[in-house]
Protein backbone atom coordinates (compact mmCIF):
# COMPACT_ATOMS: atom_id res chain seq x y z
CA UNK A 1 0.00 0.00 0.00
CA UNK A 2 0.76 3.23 -0.26
CA UNK A 3 2.52 5.56 2.54
CA UNK A 4 1.38 8.47 4.01
CA UNK A 5 3.39 10.91 1.84
CA UNK A 6 2.60 9.61 -1.55
CA UNK A 7 -1.63 9.13 -0.66
CA UNK A 8 -1.42 13.30 1.24
CA UNK A 9 0.62 14.56 -2.35
CA UNK A 10 -1.33 12.17 -4.99
CA UNK A 11 -4.85 13.15 -3.57
CA UNK A 12 -3.92 17.13 -2.96
CA UNK A 13 -2.41 17.17 -6.53
CA UNK A 14 -5.56 15.67 -8.34
CA UNK A 15 -7.74 17.73 -5.37
CA UNK A 16 -5.76 20.96 -7.08
CA UNK A 17 -6.91 20.12 -10.42
CA UNK A 18 -10.43 19.67 -9.75
CA UNK A 19 -10.98 22.06 -7.89
CA UNK A 20 -9.15 24.69 -10.15
CA UNK A 21 -10.87 23.53 -13.27
CA UNK A 22 -14.36 24.08 -11.35
CA UNK A 23 -13.41 27.30 -10.48
CA UNK A 24 -12.35 28.47 -14.05
CA UNK A 25 -15.65 27.10 -15.11
CA UNK A 26 -17.41 29.64 -12.25
CA UNK A 27 -19.28 26.38 -10.82
CA UNK A 28 -17.63 27.62 -7.23
CA UNK A 29 -16.19 30.89 -5.79
CA UNK A 30 -12.34 31.64 -4.69
CA UNK A 31 -13.40 30.40 -1.24
CA UNK A 32 -15.47 27.24 -1.87
CA UNK A 33 -12.53 25.93 -4.10
CA UNK A 34 -10.04 26.27 -1.41
CA UNK A 35 -12.53 24.59 0.65
CA UNK A 36 -13.11 21.52 -1.82
CA UNK A 37 -9.29 21.35 -2.38
CA UNK A 38 -9.27 20.93 1.17
CA UNK A 39 -12.19 18.31 1.34
CA UNK A 40 -10.44 16.45 -1.61
CA UNK A 41 -7.11 16.55 0.00
CA UNK A 42 -8.69 14.94 3.51
CA UNK A 43 -10.64 12.10 1.45
CA UNK A 44 -7.16 11.01 0.26
CA UNK A 45 -6.57 10.32 3.75
CA UNK A 46 -9.94 9.19 5.24
CA UNK A 47 -9.89 5.46 4.17
CA UNK A 48 -6.26 4.95 6.69
CA UNK A 49 -8.18 6.73 9.43
CA UNK A 50 -9.36 2.88 10.69
CA UNK A 51 -5.27 1.98 11.27
CA UNK A 52 -4.89 2.99 15.02
CA UNK A 53 -1.21 3.45 14.36
CA UNK A 54 -1.37 5.95 10.91
CA UNK A 55 -0.02 9.52 10.60
CA UNK A 56 -3.17 9.83 8.70
CA UNK A 57 -5.64 9.29 11.67
CA UNK A 58 -4.34 11.96 12.97
CA UNK A 59 -3.35 14.38 9.85
CA UNK A 60 -6.69 13.51 8.67
CA UNK A 61 -8.69 14.19 12.00
CA UNK A 62 -7.10 17.53 12.71
CA UNK A 63 -7.53 18.79 8.86
CA UNK A 64 -10.85 17.58 9.32
CA UNK A 65 -11.10 19.26 12.80
CA UNK A 66 -10.13 22.99 11.52
CA UNK A 67 -12.08 22.40 8.47
CA UNK A 68 -15.13 21.97 10.11
CA UNK A 69 -14.51 24.73 12.63
CA UNK A 70 -13.42 27.20 9.91
CA UNK A 71 -16.95 26.27 7.77
CA UNK A 72 -18.57 26.94 11.50
CA UNK A 73 -17.24 30.38 11.92
CA UNK A 74 -17.79 31.36 8.30
CA UNK A 75 -21.77 30.47 8.67
CA UNK A 76 -22.22 31.41 11.92
CA UNK A 77 -20.31 34.61 12.48
CA UNK A 78 -23.22 36.81 11.47
CA UNK A 79 -25.70 34.75 13.89
CA UNK A 80 -23.46 33.86 17.24
CA UNK A 81 -21.97 36.50 19.39
CA UNK A 82 -17.95 35.89 20.01
CA UNK A 83 -18.70 34.19 22.85
CA UNK A 84 -20.99 31.35 21.51
CA UNK A 85 -18.71 31.45 18.46
CA UNK A 86 -15.99 30.66 20.76
CA UNK A 87 -18.12 27.60 22.65
CA UNK A 88 -19.56 26.10 19.12
CA UNK A 89 -15.88 26.01 17.62
CA UNK A 90 -14.39 24.60 20.64
CA UNK A 91 -17.31 22.21 21.30
CA UNK A 92 -17.07 21.24 17.29
CA UNK A 93 -13.23 20.82 17.00
CA UNK A 94 -12.90 18.68 20.44
CA UNK A 95 -16.16 16.53 19.70
CA UNK A 96 -14.27 15.37 16.12
CA UNK A 97 -10.72 15.71 16.72
CA UNK A 98 -11.02 13.44 19.80
CA UNK A 99 -14.57 11.94 20.38
CA UNK A 100 -15.15 10.98 16.63
CA UNK A 101 -11.76 9.34 16.41
CA UNK A 102 -12.10 7.54 19.65
CA UNK A 103 -15.08 6.51 17.74
CA UNK A 104 -13.75 5.47 14.26
CA UNK A 105 -10.78 3.43 16.12
CA UNK A 106 -13.18 1.25 18.39
CA UNK A 107 -15.27 0.40 15.40
CA UNK A 108 -13.16 0.31 12.23
CA UNK A 109 -10.23 -2.44 11.27
CA UNK A 110 -7.77 -1.23 8.85
CA UNK A 111 -8.64 -2.43 5.31
CA UNK A 112 -11.91 -3.24 6.48
CA UNK A 113 -15.01 -2.16 4.99
CA UNK A 114 -13.52 1.33 5.55
CA UNK A 115 -11.37 0.74 3.00
CA UNK A 116 -14.38 -0.16 0.06
CA UNK A 117 -15.96 1.73 -2.59
CA UNK A 118 -19.55 2.02 -0.89
CA UNK A 119 -17.98 3.93 1.57
CA UNK A 120 -16.47 6.25 -0.60
CA UNK A 121 -19.94 7.31 -2.12
CA UNK A 122 -21.59 6.91 1.74
CA UNK A 123 -18.84 9.73 2.40
CA UNK A 124 -19.71 12.01 -0.33
CA UNK A 125 -23.23 11.52 0.32
CA UNK A 126 -23.11 12.73 4.28
CA UNK A 127 -21.00 15.87 3.35
CA UNK A 128 -23.24 16.85 0.57
CA UNK A 129 -26.13 16.18 3.58
CA UNK A 130 -24.33 18.15 6.47
CA UNK A 131 -23.16 21.36 3.55
CA UNK A 132 -27.06 21.53 3.03
CA UNK A 133 -28.82 21.33 6.27
CA UNK A 134 -25.78 22.50 8.82
CA UNK A 135 -24.29 24.87 6.47
CA UNK A 136 -27.04 25.99 5.02
CA UNK A 137 -25.57 26.38 1.46
CA UNK A 138 -26.85 25.99 -1.74
CA UNK A 139 -27.25 22.17 -3.60
CA UNK A 140 -24.71 22.63 -5.74
CA UNK A 141 -21.98 23.41 -3.15
CA UNK A 142 -23.04 20.78 -1.14
CA UNK A 143 -22.61 18.39 -4.11
CA UNK A 144 -19.29 20.01 -5.26
CA UNK A 145 -18.07 19.06 -1.54
CA UNK A 146 -19.76 15.71 -1.28
CA UNK A 147 -17.91 14.86 -4.47
CA UNK A 148 -14.46 16.10 -3.84
CA UNK A 149 -14.64 14.12 -0.29
CA UNK A 150 -15.48 11.02 -2.27
CA UNK A 151 -13.15 11.81 -5.25
CA UNK A 152 -10.32 12.34 -3.13
CA UNK A 153 -11.41 8.79 -1.10
CA UNK A 154 -11.02 6.96 -4.59
CA UNK A 155 -7.79 8.46 -5.21
CA UNK A 156 -6.49 6.47 -2.12
CA UNK A 157 -8.09 3.29 -3.07
CA UNK A 158 -6.87 3.26 -6.64
CA UNK A 159 -3.21 4.10 -4.98
CA UNK A 160 -3.56 1.00 -2.70
CA UNK A 161 -4.67 -1.06 -5.63
CA UNK A 162 -1.58 0.54 -7.71
CA UNK A 163 1.18 -0.25 -5.17
CA UNK A 164 -0.42 -4.40 -4.65
CA UNK A 165 1.11 -4.82 -7.86
CA UNK A 166 5.08 -5.86 -7.45
CA UNK A 167 6.26 -4.70 -10.73
CA UNK A 168 10.28 -5.64 -10.24
CA UNK A 169 8.79 -9.40 -9.59
CA UNK A 170 5.65 -8.57 -11.73
CA UNK A 171 3.09 -10.60 -8.88
CA UNK A 172 0.46 -9.25 -7.22
CA UNK A 173 0.94 -9.00 -3.29
CA UNK A 174 -1.08 -10.28 -0.61
CA UNK A 175 -2.65 -6.65 -0.38
CA UNK A 176 -4.32 -6.68 -3.31
CA UNK A 177 -8.13 -6.36 -3.55
CA UNK A 178 -8.10 -5.28 -0.30
CA UNK A 179 -8.74 -1.52 -1.01
CA UNK A 180 -10.94 -1.18 -4.10
CA UNK A 181 -13.67 -3.79 -2.89
CA UNK A 182 -17.71 -3.41 -2.93
CA UNK A 183 -18.10 -5.46 0.52
CA UNK A 184 -17.10 -8.34 3.27
CA UNK A 185 -18.35 -11.40 3.05
CA UNK A 186 -15.87 -13.29 4.94
CA UNK A 187 -17.90 -13.58 8.31
CA UNK A 188 -21.51 -12.75 9.65
CA UNK A 189 -20.14 -9.63 10.83
CA UNK A 190 -18.72 -8.28 7.53
CA UNK A 191 -21.77 -9.35 5.82
CA UNK A 192 -23.68 -7.24 8.45
CA UNK A 193 -21.57 -4.44 7.83
CA UNK A 194 -21.30 -4.67 4.32
CA UNK A 195 -25.64 -4.89 4.45
CA UNK A 196 -26.19 -2.04 6.45
CA UNK A 197 -23.76 0.02 4.30
CA UNK A 198 -26.06 -0.22 0.96
CA UNK A 199 -28.78 -0.22 3.09
CA UNK A 200 -27.69 3.34 4.20
CA UNK A 201 -26.95 4.69 0.67
CA UNK A 202 -30.47 5.05 -0.66
CA UNK A 203 -31.48 6.74 2.64
CA UNK A 204 -28.99 9.21 2.78
CA UNK A 205 -29.54 9.88 -1.25
CA UNK A 206 -33.06 10.44 -0.85
CA UNK A 207 -32.30 13.12 1.82
CA UNK A 208 -29.70 14.94 -0.37
CA UNK A 209 -29.95 17.72 -1.93
CA UNK A 210 -31.81 18.19 -5.52
CA UNK A 211 -29.50 17.60 -8.14
CA UNK A 212 -30.64 20.16 -10.67
CA UNK A 213 -28.44 22.59 -9.76
CA UNK A 214 -25.55 20.33 -10.67
CA UNK A 215 -27.10 19.36 -13.82
CA UNK A 216 -27.43 22.47 -14.89
CA UNK A 217 -23.89 23.53 -14.18
CA UNK A 218 -21.77 20.96 -14.73
CA UNK A 219 -23.68 18.62 -17.63
CA UNK A 220 -25.60 21.10 -19.35
CA UNK A 221 -24.76 22.51 -23.27
CA UNK A 222 -23.59 25.59 -21.55
CA UNK A 223 -21.37 23.58 -19.08
CA UNK A 224 -19.35 21.75 -21.24
CA UNK A 225 -19.02 24.97 -23.90
CA UNK A 226 -17.47 26.42 -20.41
CA UNK A 227 -15.30 23.43 -19.61
CA UNK A 228 -13.72 23.45 -23.54
CA UNK A 229 -12.89 27.50 -23.51
CA UNK A 230 -10.77 26.87 -20.32
CA UNK A 231 -9.13 23.91 -22.00
CA UNK A 232 -6.85 26.07 -24.55
CA UNK A 233 -6.07 29.73 -24.66
CA UNK A 234 -8.80 31.77 -25.15
CA UNK A 235 -6.85 34.12 -27.79
CA UNK A 236 -4.58 31.58 -29.15
CA UNK A 237 -1.54 32.97 -27.40
CA UNK A 238 0.46 31.15 -25.22
CA UNK A 239 1.71 32.42 -21.44
CA UNK A 240 1.34 36.15 -23.29
CA UNK A 241 -1.79 37.12 -22.96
Amino acid sequence: MANFNTHFIVASGASAVVSATLLSMEVVNPQEAVIAFSIGTLGGLLPDVDSSRSTAIKVGFNVLSLLMTIMIIFVKSSTYSLIEMLIVASLVFMGIRYALLEFFRKISKHRGMFHSIPVALLWGLVVAIVSQWFFDLNSLVSWVYGFMITFGYFVHLILDEIYSVDLGNRRMKKSSGTALKFGMYKNRKQQIQTIVIYLLIPILFSIAPNTELVQTALFSKEAWLSFTDIILPYDGKWFFH
